[in-house]
C-alpha cells in the first residue's frame, strides 16, 4: 500500500484587468515545476471564481 505526503500551495497570480481571469501561463509554470519535483496535482480550487484571491493547488507524492 502506498503512503502519500501532501502539499497545499496558494499561488499569487496576476489577473487580466478587463476579464478578471488569472494568468494561466503562470499557473501552468507552477504545475510543471511541482511535477518536476515528483508532485501530482490532486485538486485546484479558485481558478474560475471571479472573486477568489488566489488559486489553491493540492498535490500528492509517494513517500
Amino acid at each position: 500500500m502506498n503512503k502519500w505526503e501532501y502539499k497545499i500551495v496558494s499561488i499569487s497570480v496576476k489577473r487580466n484587468f478587463f476579464t478578471s481571469r488569472f494568468d494561466l501561463k503562470a499557473v501552468e509554470d507552477k504545475l510543471n515545476s511541482m511535477g518536476q519535483q515528483g508532485w501530482e496535482l490532486v485538486s485546484l480550487e479558485g481558478l474560475t471564481m471571479r472573486h477568489s484571491i488566489s488559486p489553491v493547488l493540492t498535490f500528492k507524492r509517494a513517500v
